[in-house]
């Protein structure tokens, strides 16, 4: 009598393993194709990410009750400041009236206000405050380590938003920026 004189326990349980496997495989290709057409069909539902990041921000921004003239650190903002003015361009580019491109230009005025390293406390001219716009004699005037770099900072500022502007072609406040410029350029020779 040999080992193998019944097989047919042995060819049943091949038979039944390779069934199973064969169900298993199809049930997995069933249901992978299903998933990729989930992933392919467009979500319509909702806003986009462009319009959440925007709306994140602005709400952001109203709460935190910011002051035109103060700089603040990029680690208050909800979301990287890069993703916020690429939602900025990007709602620029889609407004399809003039009142929504009047709020992305505020809205990019707003996101300059942020830079890197400025700290917990947001920075604040304080020369306006003291002096008022009366013209200081550089040899009487003692400008704080803050205050100038609270003018190193607003020149970035500055630079940055003419950047954002320059690349949207909206039309600058020439006005505005050169005044914002002559009198931190002003200040910081004052200081020096």
């Amino acid at each position: 009598m040999t080992a193998f004189e019944d097989t047919t326990p042995f060819v049943m349980a091949l038979l039944i393993t390779f069934i199973a496997l064969v169900c298993i495989s199809m049930w997995n290709n069933y249901n992978s194709v299903k998933v990729e057409k989930e992933v392919i069909k467009p979500k319509n539902d909702g806003p986009s990410r462009t319009r959440e990041l925007l709306i994140r921000f602005t709400k952001f921004y109203n709460d935190l009750d910011a002051h035109n003239n103060y700089l603040y650190d990029t680690q208050l903002l909800p979301d990287p400041k890069q993703h916020i003015i690429h939602a900025l361009y990007v709602g620029y580019d889609e407004s399809e009236n003039d009142e929504d491109r009047k709020a992305i230009k505020i809205g990019l005025e707003a996101i300059v206000q942020f830079q890197d390293l400025i700290g917990d406390e947001p920075l604040k001219s304080e020369i306006d405050e003291e002096i008022g716009n009366e013209p200081t004699n550089p040899e009487n005037s003692d400008i704080s380590d803050e205050q100038k770099k609270y003018i190193d900072f607003n020149n970035k500022r500055i630079k940055e938003l003419e950047t954002h502007f320059t690349h949207l072609k909206i039309e600058i406040n020439e006005d505005m920026l050169s005044e914002e410029k002559i009198d931190s350029q002003d200040k910081r020779n004052e200081s020096e």
